[in-house]
This record gives C-alpha cells, sequence and structure tokens, in this order.
C-alpha cells in the first residue's frame, strides 16, 4: 500500500443475482490528484463508486482509506472517512434554500445560527470559486447551481475525497468548463476526485490518470497525458474504433417549425426571450448554442407550451405546408390537438419523471387523465 494513496480497492467484486457488476476491481486514487473513472454504459462505474460510498457492499474485496483499511456500511461511514458523493441525480430537498440543504442532517441539537452557518459556506464557497446564492430556494435554480450546492455539501462536510458520477451529462460547455476549473482549485487544496464518465475530451482535458473498466472487469490506469482519444476508445470496447463520424447531408429538407418575434418574461418581468426567429427543418438536428441564462431552457418550454410568451408566433407545418399555430396552447392542448411534439426537460428526474416510480409507472402517467379513480 502506496503512502501517496488516499484510496486503494483490492479486488472489488458485486453481483446481482446473475449479473456481476464488479469482477475484482483493483483501482488507487493518489491524493492531489483527479481520476477519471471510464467505460461504457454497463460497464460497472457507478456500482463501483456506491461501494465506496455505503450504498452497496461489496462481495468481496477491501478498501482501504489513507493507507488504512476501512468498512462501509452506509453513507454515514463514508462522511467520517472524509469520503463524498455527488450522484448524477440530485439529492436535494427542492422547497429549502441551498444553505438549509447545505447543513441538512448534520449533528447537533438546538436552533442552528443560521447567520453563522451561512457565513461559513460563503467562505467555502469563496475558496474555490464557487457562485452561488446561498439564500435561494432549490427549485428556483439551474442544474448547474444544484450540482454546486451537492458539492459545497460534500466538502462543508469534511469530505477529502470526492466522487462525481456523470457531472457534465446535463451541463452546458461552458457551465462544464466553470466545473473544472473549480476541480482544479479543488486539487490544489489537497483534495482527491474520482469522475465518472464516458466522454474521452473531458477525461483528456481535466484526469490526471484514467482508470478504465469494461463489463464489470478493471482493464487498466494510465497516464492522461500519455494517452490520447483513440486509446481510450479501443480499451473501452476492447477493439479497434473509428472516431470519424460521417454526416450524410439531410435528405428531403423542407421547413417543419418556424418561429418568428418570439418574446418572454420570466415572473420578475425580466426579459428572457427577445425576437427570436428560428426555422427547423425536417430530417436534420438543429443545435441550440449559449452560455447558461441565455434563454435556451425557456425557448424550448414555449415551444412544448410550457412557457407563457408575450408575442411572437410559433407555426409547426406539415409535409403538404400547412401551419399549426402552437403560440398560446399550452402542453394539454397540443397533445389534445394530435400534434406530435415531445419536450425532454434538462432536469429529467426532478421535472421529467416520478422517482419513486418504475419505468412502467412513468410511462402511464402520459394518459392519467383518462384514467378513473377507483
Amino acid at each position: 500500500m502506496g503512502e501517496n494513496y488516499a484510496l486503494e480497492l483490492r479486488d472489488i467484486s458485486k453481483s446481482f443475482g446473475s449479473v456481476q457488476a464488479n469482477d475484482h476491481v483493483n483501482l488507487t486514487l493518489r491524493k492531489s490528484e483527479i481520476l477519471a473513472i471510464l467505460g461504457e454504459n454497463g460497464s460497472g462505474k457507478t456500482t463501483l463508486m456506491n461501494m465506496i460510498y455505503g450504498i452497496y457492499y461489496p462481495d468481496e474485496g477491501h478498501i482501504f482509506v489513507n493507507g488504512k483499511e476501512v468498512t462501509i456500511r452506509s453513507p454515514k461511514d463514508s462522511y467520517e472517512l472524509g469520503i463524498g458523493m455527488v450522484h448524477q441525480h440530485f439529492k436535494l430537498v427542492d422547497v429549502l434554500t441551498a444553505a438549509e440543504n447545505i447543513v441538512l442532517g448534520l449533528p447537533g441539537k438546538g436552533k442552528l445560527d443560521m447567520k453563522r452557518i451561512t457565513e461559513d459556506i460563503q467562505k467555502l464557497a469563496d475558496k474555490y470559486g464557487f457562485e452561488l446564492d446561498l439564500s435561494q430556494k432549490i427549485y428556483e435554480m439551474s442544474v448547474s447551481q444544484k450540482q454546486t450546492v451537492e458539492i459545497i455539501k460534500m466538502l462543508y462536510r469534511g469530505a477529502r475525497i470526492l466522487i462525481l458520477d456523470e457531472p457534465t451529462a446535463v451541463l452546458t460547455p461552458q457551465e462544464s468548463d466553470r466545473l473544472f476549473d473549480i476541480l482544479r482549485n479543488m486539487r490544489k487544496d489537497g483534495c482527491s476526485i474520482m469522475i465518472i464518465t464516458h466522454k474521452l475530451q473531458e477525461v483528456l482535458a481535466l484526469s490526471d490518470r484514467v482508470a478504465i473498466l469494461r463489463k464489470g472487469k478493471y482493464i487498466d490506469t494510465v497516464e492522461t497525458a500519455q494517452a490520447n482519444a483513440q486509446s481510450l476508445s479501443e480499451m473501452m470496447v476492447g477493439g479497434r474504433v473509428d472516431l470519424n463520424i460521417d454526416r450524410p447531408e439531410p435528405e428531403n429538407v423542407r421547413k417543419r417549425l418556424v418561429v418568428k418575434g418570439l418574446n418572454c418574461k420570466n415572473k420578475e418581468e425580466v426579459k428572457t426571450l427577445d425576437d427570436v426567429d428560428l426555422t427547423v427543418n425536417a430530417g436534420e438536428i438543429l443545435g441550440i448554442a449559449g452560455i447558461s441564462g441565455s434563454g435556451q431552457k425557456e425557448f424550448l418550454e414555449a415551444i412544448a407550451g410550457l412557457q407563457a410568451i408575450e408575442s411572437g408566433s410559433i407555426t409547426l407545418l406539415d409535409d403538404n405546408g400547412k401551419g399549426t399555430e402552437l403560440a398560446g396552447m399550452d402542453s394539454i392542448s397540443i397533445n389534445k390537438a394530435g400534434i406530435s411534439l415531445a419536450f425532454v426537460p434538462e432536469d429529467r428526474i426532478g421535472m421529467g419523471l416520478v422517482g419513486d416510480m418504475d419505468m412502467t409507472d412513468n410511462m402511464m402517467l402520459r394518459s392519467y387523465r383518462n384514467g378513473k379513480s377507483p
């Protein structure tokens, strides 16, 4: 066991029935480093991290923290060892403020001095470069702001080993760059960070080393400086991968959605969309880029009937060029009109799904208005 290791896993195995999620995995995390855990979906990345955090208990193997073997049976044990994990789907209470979520569940008796606590949290946020309004309610926050709350919550609890599960899955490129700057500041301060991802460019830009998992098995750990996208992808899938994407020209291009002069305001009467014009053609994928807060969310919600608009038109054209005006229609009216329009929100769990229900129940929710009470 090297003294320079903050964390070491030896022969960690975990199975769920006949499915072998992790098969004798060996892994090391050095002090003051960013280690990327790379692998395809189903390679066992999240299961492995959940064992470090105490959500699962390994069937076999040993875990060492700072050179000492430990037993982690719950997240409480991981907190005491200085381990924190930020899940892909956040564990926050929407009606509480950022500061209240950060201190929620901490030991102590009596009334909390929230003024002093908020000042302490702000000092911690400033130390690493976080930008956050601690008095803001969670339900008012963007996905990146919620992620910031989760990270600060772990740091406030004393975590020096931080695990991030797909931290950039729903972030814009600008938000991702900002997060990377903060993680580098944390590394300079002596934190050890593990990032679960399958995005090769992020791995190359941020990490010091890369550990690769494939079908539950540990493949190798390489220095990032000696790797490239081709070599990492080949280790991920176990064979040669062609990274050159063939982009064929769209066929039967014709106007499908035409937006003209779209204007929207939020509840504070601040303009979120200002005379937006846009055309979406059939047979193409249109990307909408912009830094956080530029109106992308409001624009898509306005098309889906989830955002009230002040003025403008949203016209959906059929194959014959006949138009249907969507402006002024809410999502229920759009559905009743037989218009095939789907909206996937950035906050999948908070806005798009019911987390306590399984896949079948979530799928059935779309028609619950047609059901009958028992």
